[in-house]
Protein backbone atom coordinates (compact mmCIF):
# COMPACT_ATOMS: atom_id res chain seq x y z
CA UNK A 1 0.00 0.00 0.00
CA UNK A 2 1.22 3.47 -0.60
CA UNK A 3 0.59 4.73 3.16
CA UNK A 4 2.65 1.88 4.24
CA UNK A 5 5.31 2.00 1.13
CA UNK A 6 5.94 5.81 2.30
CA UNK A 7 6.57 4.56 6.07
CA UNK A 8 8.92 1.81 4.70
CA UNK A 9 10.92 4.57 2.67
CA UNK A 10 11.03 7.20 5.76
CA UNK A 11 13.17 4.81 7.29
CA UNK A 12 16.01 5.39 5.05
CA UNK A 13 18.66 8.25 6.32
CA UNK A 14 19.11 10.93 3.59
CA UNK A 15 22.58 9.33 2.72
CA UNK A 16 21.17 5.88 2.01
CA UNK A 17 18.52 8.00 -0.46
CA UNK A 18 21.50 9.26 -2.18
CA UNK A 19 22.96 6.35 -2.07
CA UNK A 20 19.80 4.31 -3.46
CA UNK A 21 19.39 7.15 -6.00
CA UNK A 22 23.09 7.46 -7.61
CA UNK A 23 23.31 3.65 -8.21
CA UNK A 24 20.05 3.63 -10.07
CA UNK A 25 20.95 6.38 -11.93
CA UNK A 26 24.40 5.20 -12.44
CA UNK A 27 22.76 1.79 -13.66
CA UNK A 28 20.26 3.51 -16.56
CA UNK A 29 23.17 5.70 -17.44
CA UNK A 30 25.14 1.94 -18.33
CA UNK A 31 22.09 0.24 -19.59
CA UNK A 32 22.45 3.41 -21.95
CA UNK A 33 25.55 2.44 -22.91
CA UNK A 34 24.95 -0.97 -23.62
CA UNK A 35 21.70 -1.30 -25.37
CA UNK A 36 20.76 2.24 -26.76
CA UNK A 37 24.11 4.24 -27.13
CA UNK A 38 23.28 6.41 -29.83
CA UNK A 39 25.47 5.02 -32.93
CA UNK A 40 27.79 6.86 -35.40
CA UNK A 41 29.18 9.61 -32.69
CA UNK A 42 32.06 11.16 -33.26
CA UNK A 43 35.42 9.72 -32.05
CA UNK A 44 37.12 13.78 -32.36
CA UNK A 45 35.68 16.96 -33.09
CA UNK A 46 36.29 18.37 -36.87
CA UNK A 47 38.11 21.91 -36.86
CA UNK A 48 35.45 23.72 -37.95
CA UNK A 49 31.68 23.73 -38.38
CA UNK A 50 28.75 25.88 -38.70
CA UNK A 51 26.50 25.94 -36.23
CA UNK A 52 27.54 23.87 -32.57
CA UNK A 53 24.84 22.51 -30.26
CA UNK A 54 25.21 21.79 -26.31
CA UNK A 55 23.26 19.72 -25.17
CA UNK A 56 22.16 16.36 -26.00
CA UNK A 57 18.58 16.37 -24.57
CA UNK A 58 15.38 17.05 -26.37
CA UNK A 59 15.80 20.32 -27.04
CA UNK A 60 19.69 19.78 -28.50
CA UNK A 61 18.30 16.92 -30.57
CA UNK A 62 15.45 19.09 -31.63
CA UNK A 63 17.28 22.07 -32.75
CA UNK A 64 19.48 19.45 -34.91
CA UNK A 65 17.12 17.93 -36.33
CA UNK A 66 15.45 20.95 -37.81
CA UNK A 67 19.07 22.65 -38.95
CA UNK A 68 19.28 18.77 -40.40
CA UNK A 69 15.88 19.47 -42.28
CA UNK A 70 16.76 22.90 -43.39
CA UNK A 71 20.36 21.28 -44.97
CA UNK A 72 22.89 22.34 -42.27
CA UNK A 73 23.01 18.66 -41.08
CA UNK A 74 26.51 18.14 -42.70
CA UNK A 75 27.50 21.78 -40.82
CA UNK A 76 26.22 21.11 -37.55
CA UNK A 77 28.24 19.73 -34.64
CA UNK A 78 26.24 18.57 -31.42
CA UNK A 79 28.13 18.03 -28.26
CA UNK A 80 26.58 16.75 -24.85
CA UNK A 81 28.80 16.23 -21.58
CA UNK A 82 27.42 12.62 -20.93
CA UNK A 83 25.54 10.40 -23.14
CA UNK A 84 22.69 11.71 -25.88
CA UNK A 85 19.35 11.28 -24.11
CA UNK A 86 20.94 10.89 -20.71
CA UNK A 87 19.31 13.80 -18.85
CA UNK A 88 16.19 13.15 -19.74
CA UNK A 89 15.44 9.19 -18.93
CA UNK A 90 15.27 9.40 -15.76
CA UNK A 91 13.50 12.29 -14.58
CA UNK A 92 9.90 13.46 -16.68
CA UNK A 93 6.84 13.22 -16.25
CA UNK A 94 6.47 13.31 -19.99
CA UNK A 95 3.08 15.72 -20.10
CA UNK A 96 2.44 17.15 -23.43
CA UNK A 97 -0.65 20.12 -22.98
CA UNK A 98 -1.88 22.17 -25.52
CA UNK A 99 -2.67 25.28 -23.54
CA UNK A 100 0.11 27.94 -22.33
CA UNK A 101 -0.36 31.10 -20.99
CA UNK A 102 -0.12 33.05 -24.40
CA UNK A 103 -0.62 32.62 -28.02
CA UNK A 104 3.15 32.45 -29.10
CA UNK A 105 3.63 29.93 -26.80
CA UNK A 106 0.65 27.58 -27.98
CA UNK A 107 2.23 27.69 -30.99
CA UNK A 108 5.37 26.85 -30.44
CA UNK A 109 3.17 24.01 -28.60
CA UNK A 110 1.32 23.14 -31.26
CA UNK A 111 4.31 22.69 -33.34
CA UNK A 112 5.79 20.65 -31.26
CA UNK A 113 2.91 18.00 -30.79
CA UNK A 114 3.00 17.51 -35.06
CA UNK A 115 6.59 17.20 -35.01
CA UNK A 116 5.59 14.02 -32.64
CA UNK A 117 3.45 12.82 -34.47
CA UNK A 118 5.36 13.22 -37.89
CA UNK A 119 8.13 10.95 -36.06
CA UNK A 120 5.46 8.21 -35.10
CA UNK A 121 3.79 8.29 -38.89
CA UNK A 122 7.65 7.69 -39.49
CA UNK A 123 8.13 4.29 -37.69
CA UNK A 124 9.92 6.69 -35.19
CA UNK A 125 9.66 5.94 -31.54
CA UNK A 126 8.33 8.69 -29.41
CA UNK A 127 6.04 7.68 -26.51
CA UNK A 128 3.46 10.19 -28.32
CA UNK A 129 -0.10 9.02 -26.57
CA UNK A 130 -3.13 11.15 -27.50
CA UNK A 131 -4.98 10.22 -24.24
CA UNK A 132 -6.26 14.11 -23.86
CA UNK A 133 -6.46 15.73 -20.52
CA UNK A 134 -8.93 16.85 -18.04
CA UNK A 135 -8.41 20.17 -15.82
CA UNK A 136 -10.59 20.39 -12.49
CA UNK A 137 -11.65 23.24 -11.22
CA UNK A 138 -12.24 23.88 -7.17
CA UNK A 139 -13.58 27.47 -7.28
CA UNK A 140 -15.82 29.78 -9.07
CA UNK A 141 -11.80 31.54 -10.28
CA UNK A 142 -10.81 28.75 -11.67
CA UNK A 143 -14.29 28.11 -13.51
CA UNK A 144 -13.42 31.56 -14.98
CA UNK A 145 -10.22 30.80 -16.24
CA UNK A 146 -11.74 27.73 -17.99
CA UNK A 147 -14.75 30.26 -19.50
CA UNK A 148 -11.69 32.52 -20.74
CA UNK A 149 -10.37 29.45 -21.96
CA UNK A 150 -12.51 27.59 -23.86
CA UNK A 151 -13.37 31.35 -25.49
CA UNK A 152 -9.52 31.28 -26.66
CA UNK A 153 -9.40 28.10 -27.97
CA UNK A 154 -11.71 29.37 -31.01
CA UNK A 155 -9.26 31.67 -32.43
CA UNK A 156 -5.99 29.12 -31.05
CA UNK A 157 -7.58 26.23 -32.67
CA UNK A 158 -7.55 23.91 -29.30
CA UNK A 159 -10.74 21.46 -29.45
CA UNK A 160 -11.87 21.67 -25.72
CA UNK A 161 -14.89 21.42 -23.99
CA UNK A 162 -16.37 22.52 -20.50
CA UNK A 163 -17.71 19.21 -18.39
CA UNK A 164 -19.55 18.73 -15.52
CA UNK A 165 -18.30 16.97 -12.06
CA UNK A 166 -20.32 13.56 -13.69
CA UNK A 167 -18.22 14.15 -17.10
CA UNK A 168 -15.04 14.55 -15.18
CA UNK A 169 -16.03 11.03 -13.13
CA UNK A 170 -16.92 9.43 -16.40
CA UNK A 171 -13.62 9.98 -18.20
CA UNK A 172 -11.33 9.15 -15.14
CA UNK A 173 -13.40 7.06 -12.77
CA UNK A 174 -10.69 7.25 -10.43
CA UNK A 175 -11.33 10.54 -9.34
CA UNK A 176 -13.15 11.65 -6.56
CA UNK A 177 -15.20 15.23 -7.59
CA UNK A 178 -17.64 15.70 -4.31
CA UNK A 179 -15.55 19.06 -3.97
CA UNK A 180 -14.98 19.62 -7.87
CA UNK A 181 -17.55 22.60 -9.90
CA UNK A 182 -16.43 21.47 -13.10
CA UNK A 183 -13.45 20.81 -15.67
CA UNK A 184 -12.13 21.78 -19.05
CA UNK A 185 -11.26 18.52 -21.46
CA UNK A 186 -9.12 18.67 -24.17
CA UNK A 187 -8.94 15.39 -26.42
CA UNK A 188 -5.93 16.86 -28.47
CA UNK A 189 -3.41 16.68 -25.44
CA UNK A 190 -1.24 13.75 -24.62
CA UNK A 191 2.19 12.34 -22.91
CA UNK A 192 5.32 11.21 -24.28
CA UNK A 193 8.68 9.73 -24.00
CA UNK A 194 11.54 12.62 -23.76
CA UNK A 195 13.90 10.15 -23.93
CA UNK A 196 12.51 7.75 -26.79
CA UNK A 197 12.13 11.89 -28.60
CA UNK A 198 15.71 12.48 -28.10
CA UNK A 199 16.98 9.56 -29.60
CA UNK A 200 14.73 9.24 -32.67
CA UNK A 201 15.13 13.34 -33.41
CA UNK A 202 18.88 12.50 -33.14
CA UNK A 203 19.10 9.37 -35.36
CA UNK A 204 17.22 11.92 -37.66
CA UNK A 205 19.65 14.03 -37.31
CA UNK A 206 22.74 11.71 -37.38
CA UNK A 207 21.10 10.47 -40.64
CA UNK A 208 20.99 13.55 -42.29
CA UNK A 209 25.10 14.78 -41.83
CA UNK A 210 25.03 15.93 -38.15
CA UNK A 211 27.86 15.15 -36.11
CA UNK A 212 27.56 14.53 -32.32
CA UNK A 213 30.28 14.55 -29.91
CA UNK A 214 29.31 12.63 -26.61
CA UNK A 215 31.76 13.01 -23.00
CA UNK A 216 32.13 16.37 -24.34
CA UNK A 217 31.78 19.72 -22.59
CA UNK A 218 32.44 23.31 -22.99
CA UNK A 219 35.15 25.19 -21.21
CA UNK A 220 34.91 28.85 -23.54
CA UNK A 221 32.55 30.18 -25.94
CA UNK A 222 34.64 32.79 -28.16
CA UNK A 223 33.92 35.75 -29.34
CA UNK A 224 35.24 38.32 -32.35
CA UNK A 225 33.42 41.55 -33.02
CA UNK A 226 31.22 40.69 -30.75
CA UNK A 227 29.71 37.43 -32.59
CA UNK A 228 30.60 33.97 -31.78
CA UNK A 229 33.65 32.22 -33.70
CA UNK A 230 34.45 29.33 -31.67
CA UNK A 231 33.92 26.99 -28.74
CA UNK A 232 36.75 25.57 -26.75
CA UNK A 233 35.85 22.06 -25.03
CA UNK A 234 37.76 18.98 -23.04
CA UNK A 235 38.56 17.39 -26.80
CA UNK A 236 39.99 20.72 -28.44
CA UNK A 237 38.52 23.63 -29.86
CA UNK A 238 36.41 23.48 -32.94
CA UNK A 239 35.47 27.20 -35.21
CA UNK A 240 31.96 28.09 -35.46
CA UNK A 241 29.52 31.14 -36.71
CA UNK A 242 26.96 30.00 -34.16
CA UNK A 243 26.45 28.44 -30.85
CA UNK A 244 23.14 27.28 -29.38
CA UNK A 245 23.07 26.46 -25.32
CA UNK A 246 21.09 23.86 -25.10
CA UNK A 247 22.17 22.61 -22.03
CA UNK A 248 19.05 22.66 -19.97
CA UNK A 249 19.53 22.39 -16.61
CA UNK A 250 23.30 23.74 -17.35
CA UNK A 251 22.45 26.65 -19.67
CA UNK A 252 23.62 28.94 -16.91
CA UNK A 253 26.64 27.57 -15.97
CA UNK A 254 26.98 27.42 -19.50
CA UNK A 255 26.31 30.96 -20.23
CA UNK A 256 28.95 32.10 -17.38
CA UNK A 257 31.76 30.32 -19.72
CA UNK A 258 31.21 32.72 -22.79
CA UNK A 259 33.32 35.65 -23.18
CA UNK A 260 31.93 38.23 -22.42
CA UNK A 261 29.52 36.39 -19.91
CA UNK A 262 25.98 35.92 -21.14
CA UNK A 263 23.34 36.12 -18.87
CA UNK A 264 20.40 32.82 -18.60
CA UNK A 265 18.79 33.19 -15.35
CA UNK A 266 18.01 30.04 -13.77
CA UNK A 267 18.27 28.01 -10.52
CA UNK A 268 17.15 24.47 -9.35
CA UNK A 269 14.30 23.66 -7.57
CA UNK A 270 13.86 20.55 -6.31
CA UNK A 271 11.17 18.48 -8.44
CA UNK A 272 9.21 15.90 -7.15
CA UNK A 273 6.63 13.03 -9.18
CA UNK A 274 5.65 9.43 -7.34
CA UNK A 275 5.64 6.47 -9.28
CA UNK A 276 3.05 3.45 -7.99
CA UNK A 277 4.06 -0.22 -8.76
CA UNK A 278 1.63 -1.13 -11.41
CA UNK A 279 -2.25 -1.23 -10.70
CA UNK A 280 -4.60 -3.81 -12.30
CA UNK A 281 -6.86 -2.76 -14.69
CA UNK A 282 -5.61 0.95 -15.01
CA UNK A 283 -6.96 1.88 -18.53
CA UNK A 284 -3.71 3.21 -20.49
CA UNK A 285 -5.66 5.63 -22.19
CA UNK A 286 -6.49 7.45 -18.52
CA UNK A 287 -6.13 10.95 -19.70
CA UNK A 288 -3.64 13.24 -18.01
CA UNK A 289 -5.47 14.62 -15.12
CA UNK A 290 -4.49 18.43 -14.00
CA UNK A 291 -5.93 19.55 -10.11
CA UNK A 292 -4.06 23.10 -10.26
CA UNK A 293 -6.27 24.17 -6.65
CA UNK A 294 -4.41 21.06 -5.36
CA UNK A 295 -1.12 22.12 -7.17
CA UNK A 296 -1.11 18.55 -8.46
CA UNK A 297 -1.24 16.23 -11.49
CA UNK A 298 -1.04 12.29 -12.57
CA UNK A 299 -0.89 10.07 -15.36
CA UNK A 300 -1.13 6.36 -16.65
CA UNK A 301 3.15 5.39 -17.71
CA UNK A 302 3.09 1.88 -18.35
CA UNK A 303 0.48 0.45 -15.75
CA UNK A 304 1.43 2.55 -13.03
CA UNK A 305 0.38 6.19 -11.72
CA UNK A 306 2.66 8.22 -12.24
CA UNK A 307 2.20 11.79 -10.27
CA UNK A 308 3.58 15.33 -9.49
CA UNK A 309 2.82 18.56 -8.14
CA UNK A 310 4.03 22.12 -8.21
CA UNK A 311 4.12 22.90 -4.38
CA UNK A 312 3.40 27.00 -3.45
CA UNK A 313 6.37 27.34 -2.31
CA UNK A 314 9.29 25.02 -3.71
CA UNK A 315 13.04 24.40 -2.34
CA UNK A 316 15.76 25.87 -3.73
CA UNK A 317 19.07 23.59 -3.88
CA UNK A 318 23.05 23.74 -4.24
CA UNK A 319 24.57 27.26 -4.18
CA UNK A 320 27.75 25.26 -5.50
CA UNK A 321 27.66 24.39 -9.11
CA UNK A 322 26.01 20.78 -10.76
CA UNK A 323 28.85 19.31 -12.76
CA UNK A 324 27.40 15.94 -13.64
CA UNK A 325 24.04 14.01 -13.67
CA UNK A 326 24.22 12.24 -10.06
CA UNK A 327 23.78 15.86 -8.75
CA UNK A 328 20.67 16.17 -9.99
CA UNK A 329 19.32 13.45 -6.81
CA UNK A 330 18.39 14.62 -4.21
CA UNK A 331 17.37 12.68 -1.08
CA UNK A 332 13.33 12.86 -0.46
CA UNK A 333 11.87 15.16 1.46
CA UNK A 334 8.68 13.61 2.70
CA UNK A 335 7.76 15.88 4.84
CA UNK A 336 8.03 18.71 1.71
CA UNK A 337 6.30 16.38 -0.55
CA UNK A 338 3.07 16.31 1.85
CA UNK A 339 1.58 19.03 0.78
CA UNK A 340 1.23 17.24 -2.91
CA UNK A 341 0.71 13.43 -1.06
CA UNK A 342 -2.28 14.99 0.94
CA UNK A 343 -4.17 16.19 -2.46
CA UNK A 344 -3.30 13.22 -4.22
CA UNK A 345 -5.13 11.09 -1.47
CA UNK A 346 -7.96 13.44 -1.43
CA UNK A 347 -8.41 13.53 -5.74
CA UNK A 348 -7.34 9.79 -6.12
CA UNK A 349 -8.64 7.77 -3.13
CA UNK A 350 -7.79 4.63 -3.90
CA UNK A 351 -4.28 5.66 -4.42
CA UNK A 352 -3.66 4.67 -0.77
CA UNK A 353 -3.85 1.25 -1.75
CA UNK A 354 -1.43 1.35 -4.22
CA UNK A 355 2.05 0.03 -4.01
CA UNK A 356 4.71 2.70 -3.87
CA UNK A 357 7.72 2.00 -6.39
CA UNK A 358 9.46 5.38 -5.63
CA UNK A 359 9.48 8.65 -4.77
CA UNK A 360 11.78 10.73 -7.64
CA UNK A 361 13.46 14.39 -6.20
CA UNK A 362 14.95 15.49 -9.19
CA UNK A 363 15.97 18.84 -9.77
CA UNK A 364 14.57 21.26 -12.93
CA UNK A 365 15.49 25.02 -13.71
CA UNK A 366 13.42 27.68 -13.33
CA UNK A 367 13.47 31.20 -14.92
CA UNK A 368 12.43 34.17 -12.27
CA UNK A 369 9.73 34.92 -14.34
CA UNK A 370 8.07 31.65 -15.06
CA UNK A 371 8.75 31.59 -18.50
CA UNK A 372 10.97 30.05 -21.46
CA UNK A 373 14.13 31.52 -22.44
CA UNK A 374 14.68 31.50 -26.22
CA UNK A 375 16.22 33.74 -28.29
CA UNK A 376 19.78 35.41 -29.80
CA UNK A 377 21.60 36.87 -26.82
CA UNK A 378 22.02 40.42 -26.14
CA UNK A 379 25.69 40.28 -25.27
CA UNK A 380 26.67 38.17 -28.42
CA UNK A 381 25.52 38.53 -32.00
CA UNK A 382 24.82 34.04 -33.01
CA UNK A 383 24.73 32.86 -29.86
CA UNK A 384 21.19 31.20 -29.16
CA UNK A 385 19.71 30.15 -26.14
CA UNK A 386 17.18 27.22 -25.47
CA UNK A 387 16.28 26.44 -22.08
CA UNK A 388 14.17 27.43 -18.66
CA UNK A 389 11.67 24.60 -20.20
CA UNK A 390 10.05 24.39 -16.51
CA UNK A 391 9.76 20.75 -16.79
CA UNK A 392 7.81 20.63 -19.98
CA UNK A 393 10.62 20.79 -22.15
CA UNK A 394 8.82 17.75 -24.29
CA UNK A 395 6.31 19.96 -25.33
CA UNK A 396 7.80 22.85 -26.28
CA UNK A 397 11.39 21.15 -28.08
CA UNK A 398 9.89 21.14 -31.41
CA UNK A 399 8.34 24.58 -31.57
CA UNK A 400 11.25 26.26 -30.14
CA UNK A 401 13.79 24.15 -32.36
CA UNK A 402 12.46 25.56 -35.20
CA UNK A 403 11.83 29.16 -34.34
CA UNK A 404 15.86 29.06 -33.41
CA UNK A 405 16.81 27.50 -36.44
CA UNK A 406 14.48 29.79 -38.28
CA UNK A 407 16.25 32.95 -36.25
CA UNK A 408 19.76 31.18 -37.56
CA UNK A 409 18.87 30.16 -41.27
CA UNK A 410 16.09 33.00 -42.31
CA UNK A 411 17.54 35.78 -39.31
CA UNK A 412 13.67 35.84 -38.08
CA UNK A 413 11.06 33.79 -37.01
CA UNK A 414 7.47 33.32 -38.08
CA UNK A 415 6.22 32.94 -34.42
CA UNK A 416 6.53 36.13 -31.91
CA UNK A 417 9.25 35.35 -29.67
CA UNK A 418 9.18 38.77 -28.38
CA UNK A 419 8.01 37.60 -24.67
CA UNK A 420 10.57 35.03 -24.25
CA UNK A 421 13.74 36.99 -25.48
CA UNK A 422 16.81 37.38 -23.06
CA UNK A 423 16.45 41.00 -23.49
CA UNK A 424 13.84 40.90 -20.69
CA UNK A 425 16.67 40.61 -18.32
CA UNK A 426 19.17 42.68 -16.64
CA UNK A 427 22.22 41.79 -14.96
CA UNK A 428 21.19 41.93 -11.63
CA UNK A 429 18.31 38.41 -12.79
CA UNK A 430 21.47 36.57 -13.22
CA UNK A 431 22.54 37.04 -9.35
CA UNK A 432 22.22 34.26 -7.08
CA UNK A 433 21.03 35.53 -4.07
CA UNK A 434 17.97 37.01 -6.23
CA UNK A 435 17.67 33.88 -7.82
CA UNK A 436 17.49 32.04 -4.33
CA UNK A 437 14.84 34.37 -3.61
CA UNK A 438 12.68 34.66 -5.98
CA UNK A 439 12.71 30.84 -7.68
CA UNK A 440 10.77 29.07 -4.65
CA UNK A 441 7.96 31.35 -5.60
CA UNK A 442 8.35 30.41 -9.52
CA UNK A 443 6.95 26.96 -9.50
CA UNK A 444 3.64 27.46 -7.92
CA UNK A 445 2.71 29.97 -10.38
CA UNK A 446 2.54 27.98 -12.88
CA UNK A 447 -0.33 26.08 -11.53
CA UNK A 448 -1.72 29.21 -9.81
CA UNK A 449 -4.48 30.87 -10.72
CA UNK A 450 -3.29 33.86 -13.42
CA UNK A 451 -5.31 36.74 -12.33
CA UNK A 452 -4.37 40.24 -14.23
CA UNK A 453 -1.36 42.46 -12.94
CA UNK A 454 0.34 39.49 -10.81
CA UNK A 455 3.54 40.23 -9.13
CA UNK A 456 5.67 38.28 -7.45
CA UNK A 457 6.35 38.45 -3.66
CA UNK A 458 10.14 37.78 -3.54
CA UNK A 459 13.14 39.37 -4.98
CA UNK A 460 11.88 42.96 -3.97
CA UNK A 461 13.32 46.29 -3.21
CA UNK A 462 15.99 45.85 -5.72
CA UNK A 463 16.07 49.11 -7.33
CA UNK A 464 14.77 52.12 -5.83
CA UNK A 465 13.88 55.70 -6.84
CA UNK A 466 15.05 58.55 -3.98
CA UNK A 467 11.12 59.04 -3.17
CA UNK A 468 10.41 56.21 -2.95
CA UNK A 469 9.72 56.00 1.34
CA UNK A 470 7.96 58.99 0.90
CA UNK A 471 5.99 57.28 -1.77
CA UNK A 472 5.43 54.12 0.81
CA UNK A 473 4.65 56.38 3.33
CA UNK A 474 1.64 57.75 1.63
CA UNK A 475 0.64 54.96 1.16
CA UNK A 476 1.69 53.52 -2.53
CA UNK A 477 1.06 49.79 -3.38
CA UNK A 478 4.14 48.61 -5.60
CA UNK A 479 4.51 46.54 -8.56
CA UNK A 480 8.23 45.73 -9.70
CA UNK A 481 9.21 46.99 -13.73
CA UNK A 482 12.92 45.71 -15.02
CA UNK A 483 13.70 45.58 -10.76
CA UNK A 484 11.98 49.11 -10.27
CA UNK A 485 9.62 49.52 -7.65
CA UNK A 486 7.44 51.90 -9.02
CA UNK A 487 4.11 52.29 -7.42
CA UNK A 488 0.71 51.25 -8.73
CA UNK A 489 -1.96 52.56 -6.65
CA UNK A 490 -2.47 54.48 -3.78
CA UNK A 491 -4.76 53.32 -0.70
CA UNK A 492 -5.90 54.89 2.16
CA UNK A 493 -3.58 54.50 5.65
CA UNK A 494 -6.11 54.74 7.95
CA UNK A 495 -9.48 55.18 9.24
CA UNK A 496 -9.02 58.72 9.55
CA UNK A 497 -8.24 59.44 6.20
CA UNK A 498 -10.39 61.41 3.56
CA UNK A 499 -12.20 59.56 1.73
CA UNK A 500 -11.09 59.91 -2.37
CA UNK A 501 -14.69 59.10 -3.78
CA UNK A 502 -16.81 62.36 -4.75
Amino acid sequence: MLIKGVREVRKYSAYKCVSVVSRQLSSRLDALDHEERLEGCLSALPAKAKVVICGGGVMGAAVAYHLARRGWGPNTIVIEKEKVGAGSRWHSSGLVGSFKPTLAQVRLTQSSIRLLQELEAKGRSTGWKQCGSLLLARNRDRMTVYRRMKSQSVSWGIPCELVTPKKCQELCPLLNVEDVLGGLWIPGDGVGDPHLLSMSLMRESVENGVGVMEDCYVTAVLSKDDRVCGVETNHGAIDCDYFVNCAGFWARQVGQLARPKIKVPLLPCEHYYLHTKPIENLDPMTPVIRDPDGYIYLRERDGCILAGGFEPIAKPVYEEEITNMSQRCVPEDWDHFHVLLQQLLKRVPSLSQAVLHKLCNGLEAFSPDCKWIVGEAPEMFNYHVAAGMKTVGISAAGGVAEATVEEIVDGYSKYDMYELGLNRFLGLHNNKRFLRDRVKEVPGVHYGLPYPFHEFETGRNLRLSPIYPTLRDNGAVFGQVMGYERPTWFETIGENEPSDKP
